[in-house]
């Protein structure tokens, strides 16, 4: 089982592209808090496809907090003869996790804030995120 869920606080703006076939992308990353080191996080790489892809580049912008839930894939590639290896998140559903107008100061294990935005968008199909009709040369990682 491939299953990532993540909460974290996006980094920069979403970029928000597409594919030749007119089909959205979107790629951002999120600084996840290390549990039990203050002050430590990860920086995440994250992706996401059509309609998911589309929201998060109108409503996410640097700073904002988000709930992801999708899958983490490898690529490998090559780079002046040299071989590289980079993970990303294919992101599959998003969810706001704190309200527009909620400060943004971190608080480690704070309880949710009351604020309950919709989930965003759910795919229901696994063909937009590595199912076989999946066209790898379309898109440029």
């Amino acid at each position: 089982m491939n299953l990532v869920v993540l909460i974290g606080r996006l980094t920069r703006d979403p970029e928000l592209k597409f594919g030749q076939s007119g089909k959205a992308y979107s790629r951002f990353s999120l600084a996840v808090d290390r549990p039990f080191s203050k002050g430590e996080a990860d920086f995440i790489n994250c992706v996401a496809f059509g309609k998911t892809a589309e929201l998060i580049g109108e409503y996410l912008r640097k700073g904002r907090k988000v709930a992801v839930n999708g899958r983490l894939q490898m690529n490998r590639y090559e780079v002046n003869g040299e071989k590289r290896t980079s993970y990303d998140v294919l992101v599959e559903s998003m969810e706001f996790v704190e309200g527009r107008g909620e400060a943004s100061a971190p608080s480690d294990f704070a309880p949710t804030p009351s604020y309950s935005a919709p989930k965003v968008a759910e795919q229901s199909s696994n063909d937009d995120f590595g199912g076989s009709s999946f066209d790898e040369d379309e898109f440029p990682f």
